[in-house]
């Protein structure tokens, strides 16, 4: 069962990702093997949109959750859960929670608990597809929480400051006799940007010098010569630290790429020492091929010209091959978007007293500037010393940040248009990116790709594992996983051959009991449903603010009013969630409710009285149900599937012996029934009054686990100030976060508007709008505006 749900769902992979690939009239080699292997391993990517990113303890951390295919930014329909979580120091989750994702889309929250300590968090959000990859493919952005209550558990220790500089050769290697563009980067212990100036020496003389443009970053020209070696003096402000340059070979490749006059193509030269006479190049955006061209190599140089209009906006990577068509040299280019979500937004005054309407109309236009429908969040909030205006958008993440290795400094910088100091700093930063999503040996060689994990197309998948009574993998056995409750669920599934259990369970809600059944001898155990790959990005230090001090105090005290004063109506409030209600079973042939009849002492007389579609019969001391089949009008031979709150009980005295005024209901399905890898003879099911098998007594094999559904969904709190009455309440409202949405649809028109009440807060608020259209088309927007008494 676990492999041919695999094998299903790949396929449906298979045919989603079949569609990324470009139409090509005829393929050479290296074309065909990077289509095949690119179609191979299709990826998904998420963005998550937070209300803010300075928290209190006490307060609610809300976000909304974008998962879009990794090659057009279209919403995806492949992932139906999204996995979030809060990361503390040590890769520690401190708040974990799955989402449900509808149409490439879904939302949560967390409430801060008491207990956690101040620091800098990672909030993290990926599929159970992506898990596939690497971790650094997971969505990542830093939180700071603080706990007033609490005393730090991070020291703020002195440590001396330390540096690490690295030089980037364009293409990658410098080649004696070859002039070479060399990016640098610099950043300190915790992985900032400083800044720096510098000269190249070969020991005897000063050859060039160099100076940051921007974000620790900055480049020059150097043409190394035969017999020399090479290193960097690096001045800081506060000390000079010297480095060597990369190795240079006497044989090899370089490269070069740049704009040409009309801005309309790039321009891509190749130098070589080698005696090849050919050279190939490969140029793919999002994992989509987008160019490939064949020159000669003649007086050791080859020159290849690309039309800007074939690569996509944000990244793509340019791949220069030799003549036996090995990747030889290889760099990164960035195209500014053309094609944008362009996001309007205007409140319809600039100031505000306290507890007053804010109207806030947005304007949504995508290509050519026509309207466009797009899927939005907002968030509301309040600017002060300890939460400022910058955040992650969507676009630069998607663009950029996604397709790139650790921290990017400020993405939206690069987004500037006509700026010519920002495409630099963007060319700079591209040449010190060598991160790629595969290995050319692993195209070259058409290797395929494992799949450790499915993706859950349907709902949640719950991955585990039996042995037998000697601890060794148990094969082909048949177990059951049960979500109790009255609309209860059951998945089935038998073990491969190293004892590896999958179940699709679809959705389920809220945090509740599962039960297993299998053979009493087996032992069964669940894997976590959240990954336990980690990228390495360096984690930041966490220092309290000391000047802001009455700040922080300021907000505490806020976030415990708020809660001792609205926590029923902030804390407990939930959204209908669209679970599925239906039974597996479907509807049955016959349903009894039991308060309906007289009500008996005994199981055995509830079945016997009126029950006439199951006989009862009692053979050497075992009880037995037959149930009568509705199409051949016969009794069956053997048991039928006996189910307690969907729990599978296999001896029917069991049921027998249970107390019959515990049961609010019995299902009869009175045919041969099939599901999954199982057959049985009729259903025969009983529902308790709260689904929680009422103290039914479990035997070995039957194992109750502690899981985590899908999080409900909980609404955000909105007071209403439109009477002289609310509005001269005296219950305080001192909300720092004025309105937050995950669900905001612009019309065909384009359009949408945000309507909240101030809070008794006065200062500085902004309103940031994040979104996407169906096409892929992202896109923010930020204004700020005072709410004054």
């Amino acid at each position: 069962m676990k492999q041919v749900y695999k094998k299903l769902i790949l396929a449906l992979v298979s045919s989603v990702i079949a569609g990324v690939v470009i139409a090509q009239t005829s393929y050479n080699d290296v074309q065909q093997q990077f289509v095949s292997y690119q179609t191979n391993n299709y990826n998904e990517k998420i963005f998550v949109h937070t209300d803010k990113t300075f928290y209190i303890a006490g307060e609610s951390i809300w976000f909304k959750v974008y998962c879009v295919d990794e090659n057009f930014h279209k919403p995806s329909g492949i992932s139906k859960i999204a996995y979030v979580e809060i990361i503390g120091s040590e890769n520690k989750p401190i708040l974990q929670a799955k989402i449900s994702l509808d149409s490439g889309s879904g939302d949560g929250s967390f409430i801060i608990p008491s207990f956690i300590a101040s620091g800098n968090y990672i909030l993290r959000a990926y599929t159970k597809w992506m898990e596939n990859f690497d971790a650094d493919y997971f969505f990542q952005t830093p939180v700071t929480i603080v706990n007033t209550l609490k005393a730090s558990v991070i020291k703020n220790e002195a440590k001396g400051k330390s540096y690490a500089i690295s030089f980037f050769p364009e293409g990658g290697n410098l080649v004696e006799g070859m002039q070479s563009k060399i990016a640098f980067k610099i950043v300190d212990e915790q992985g900032k940007p400083v800044d720096c100036s510098g000269t190249i020496t070969n020991g005897s003389n000063n050859v060039t010098s160099f100076q940051c443009l921007k974000f620790g970053m900055g480049s020059f020209i150097l043409t190394p010569k035969a017999n020399e070696t090479y290193k960097a003096i690096i001045k800081l402000a506060d000390t000079t630290i010297t480095n060597p340059l990369p190795t240079v070979y006497k044989q090899g490749f370089v490269m070069h790429a740049e704009d040409d006059a009309d801005n309309a193509h790039v321009k891509v030269s190749v130098s070589t020492n080698t005696n090849d006479n050919a050279a190939y190049l490969l140029v793919h955006s999002q994992n989509v091929l987008k160019d490939f061209q064949q020159v000669n190599i003649s007086n050791g140089e080859a020159n290849f010209t690309i039309d800007k209009n074939k690569f996509a906006d944000g990244i793509s990577t340019i791949t220069i091959f030799n003549a036996n068509k090995q990747p030889v040299c290889e760099r990164l280019y960035f195209k500014n978007p053309v094609a944008k979500l362009t996001i309007q937004s205007q409140t319809d005054q600039q100031q505000y007293g306290l507890r007053k309407p804010v109207n806030i109309s947005l304007t949504v236009n995508g290509n050519n500037n026509k309207p466009s429908m797009a899927n939005m969040s907002a968030a509301v909030f309040m600017i002060d010393s300890l939460q400022s205006t910058n955040y992650t958008d969507i676009l630069s993440y998607l663009l950029l940040s996604s397709e790139l290795k650790g921290t990017i400094e400020s993405p939206s910088y690069y987004f500037q248009s006509n700026n010519k100091e920002a495409e630099e700093a963007a060319d700079d930063l591209m040449l010190t990116q060598g991160w790629r999503r595969f290995k050319w040996e692993d195209v070259l060689q058409n290797k395929k790709p494992y799949f450790e994990f499915i993706p859950e197309y349907e709902g949640l998948v719950i991955d585990g594992k039996i042995n037998d009574e000697f601890n060794n993998p148990a094969k082909n056995a048949n177990v059951i996983l049960t979500v109790p409750g009255e609309n209860f669920q059951l998945a089935s599934t038998i073990s491969n051959a190293s004892g590896n259990l999958l179940f699709n369970v679809k959705k389920f809600y809220g945090s509740d009991n599962i039960i297993i059944t299998a053979d009493s001898n087996y032992k069964t155990t669940i894997a976590s449903s959240y990954s336990n790959k980690f990228s390495n990005q360096p984690w930041s230090a966490y220092k309290f603010p000391q000047p802001w001090k009455n700040q922080v105090l300021f907000r505490s005290i806020n976030a415990q009013t708020d809660n001792a004063y609205l926590i029923n109506e902030k804390q407990h409030s939930y959204l209908y969630s669209a679970e599925d209600t239906s039974l597996f079973y479907g509807t049955p042939d016959k349903r009894y409710y039991l308060d309906d009849y007289t009500r008996f002492i005994t199981m055995e007389e509830v079945m016997r009285e009126y029950v006439a579609e199951v006989h009862v019969r009692k053979e050497a001391d075992q009880f037995h149900y037959k149930v009568l089949d509705f199409l051949t009008k016969t009794f069956s031979e053997n048991d039928p599937l006996i189910l307690l709150d969907g729990m599978p009980v296999a001896d029917a005295g069991r049921i027998i012996e249970f107390d019959p005024l515990k049961i609010k209901r019995l299902d009869v399905v009175a045919r041969k029934y099939y599901y999954g890898n199982i057959i049985a003879d009729g259903i025969v099911s009983y529902t308790t009054y709260h689904g929680d098998l009422a103290d039914f007594h479990l035997k070995a094999g039957e194992l109750v686990i502690k899981f985590d559904g899908l999080q409900r969904e909980r609404e955000f709190y909105l007071p209403v100030y439109n009477t002289e009455e609310q509005i001269k309440n005296h219950l305080p409202d001192v909300r720092n976060v004025l309105y937050w949405s995950p669900k905001i649809e612009t019309g065909a028109d384009g359009k949408a508007h945000v309507d909240f009440y101030t809070s008794d807060l006065t200062g500085k608020f902004a309103c940031v709008i994040q979104g996407i259209t169906a096409d892929g088309l992202a896109g923010s927007n930020i204004i700020t505006f005072d709410v004054n008494k």
